[in-house]
C-alpha cells in the first residue's frame, strides 16, 4: 500500500508538469524574434518573387533519397546547391515562407516536405565544425548543430550551417542546453549511427544559413523531453506496476485465507486425531461407570464410620 501511494504521488507530480500534456495540446511556439536577429532581417511578406527565389528546383529534389547513412553520390550536387541557396538568400526571405512542422510529421512524411523551409525552436546540445566535401558552390566552412525540441524526444534535428555561429558555445556536449531557433531547408530523413549503442537512428536533416539564440525561453528544458512513445511506455509501465501490485495483494490475501481454512479443515483435525490403532486397542479394556464407582466409594466410607470401635 505504501508503494501504491508512492506511485500515486509520482503520477500527480508528472501530471502537474505542462510538458506531460504536450501530446494533447501541442508544444508552445516561440513568438519573439531571436536575440541576435537585427530588425533588417525581420520577416517580410512572401511575395511571388520571394517564393520563386526560395523554391528548390524539382530536379534537385528528385535526386534525394531518405533513410541512407551519409550522402549518396547523387545527392552531393543538390546538397551543396541547397546549402549555397540558404547561404546566399536574405534570411528574411526564408523567414517569410517558413512553416512550423511537427517533428513526427517530418519523420513520417519526408517526401511531402522535402525542399520546404522549416522553422525549428529548441535546445542546442551540440555545435561543431563539420567536414566539407569538394564542391562547386564555394562552401568552405560548415557546422553541424543538434537541436532537441519539445516534440522530438531523444532524437535531434541534424542541422548543417554555412555561417559561423555568433554568441553560442561550441562543443560535443553543451550543458546546460542553449535555447535557439533555426530556419532552413528540410533536406531528407537522414540516418546516423549512435556511438553509445551502435544502432542506426533516423532524424530530420535541415540545411540552413545560421543559428540564432532565443530570448523567449519557450520550449526549452533542462533535460530531454520524452516522446509520445516514451510517455506511452511510462503509462503502460505505471499501469502494469499498479495492476501487478493489486494482483499480488489480492493473491497474497487469498492464499492466507485459503491456508487458514485448510488448516482448520485438515491440519487441526490431523493434530487432534488419535494415532492409528489406538481406538481398536481400547476394545478389550473393561470400562467402569463413573457414577457407580463414586457410589461404591461413598458406601465404603459410610460403612467404615458405622463399624464399632475396638480397644
Amino acid at each position: 500500500m505504501v508503494a501504491l501511494l508512492g506511485l500515486v504521488l509520482v503520477a500527480i507530480d508528472r501530471a502537474s508538469q505542462p510538458s506531460s500534456w504536450y501530446w494533447l495540446t501541442g508544444p508552445p511556439r516561440p513568438t519573439t524574434p531571436a536575440a541576435n536577429q537585427p530588425d533588417s532581417d525581420q520577416p517580410t511578406t512572401a511575395t511571388p518573387e520571394i517564393r520563386a527565389a526560395v523554391a528548390i528546383p524539382a530536379d534537385d529534389l528528385a535526386a534525394i533519397t531518405d533513410d541512407t547513412v551519409g550522402l549518396r553520390s547523387e545527392e552531393a550536387g543538390p546538397y551543396h546547391r541547397i546549402l549555397a541557396r540558404a547561404r546566399d538568400l536574405p534570411n528574411r526571405y526564408l523567414e517569410s515562407v517558413a512553416s512550423d512542422t511537427a517533428f513526427p510529421v517530418l519523420l513520417q512524411q519526408p517526401e511531402q516536405f522535402r525542399g520546404s523551409v522549416i522553422s525549428v525552436a529548441g535546445d542546442l546540445r551540440r555545435l561543431m565544425r563539420f567536414p566539407i566535401r569538394e564542391n562547386d558552390e564555394g562552401i568552405s566552412e560548415l557546422y553541424e548543430a543538434l537541436v532537441f525540441t519539445a516534440d522530438s524526444g531523444t532524437t535531434p534535428y541534424r542541422i548543417r550551417l554555412t555561417q559561423p555561429p555568433v554568441g553560442l558555445p561550441t562543443g560535443r556536449m553543451i550543458t546546460p542546453p542553449v535555447p535557439v531557433r533555426v530556419v532552413g531547408y528540410f533536406f531528407k530523413r537522414d540516418q546516423y549511427i549512435v556511438e553509445e549503442d551502435l544502432r542506426i537512428h533516423s532524424a530530420p536533416m535541415l540545411l540552413a544559413q545560421r543559428i540564432d539564440r532565443r530570448i523567449d525561453g519557450l520550449a526549452t528544458s533542462t533535460r530531454l523531453s520524452t516522446s509520445d512513445a516514451q510517455r506511452m511506455r511510462w503509462a503502460v509501465t505505471l499501469l502494469g506496476v499498479v495492476v501487478g501490485g493489486l494482483s499480488l495483494t489480492i493473491m497474497w490475501s487469498w492464499r492466507m485465507r485459503s491456508g487458514d481454512r485448510r488448516f482448520a479443515r485438515e491440519g487441526l483435525k490431523r493434530a487432534t486425531a488419535a494415532p492409528d490403532g489406538a481406538i481398536e486397542a481400547l476394545a478389550g479394556i473393561k470400562t467402569v461407570d463413573p457414577e457407580e464407582f463414586f457410589r461404591e466409594m461413598s458406601e465404603q466410607e459410610t460403612g467404615g464410620d458405622d463399624s464399632p470401635a475396638t480397644d
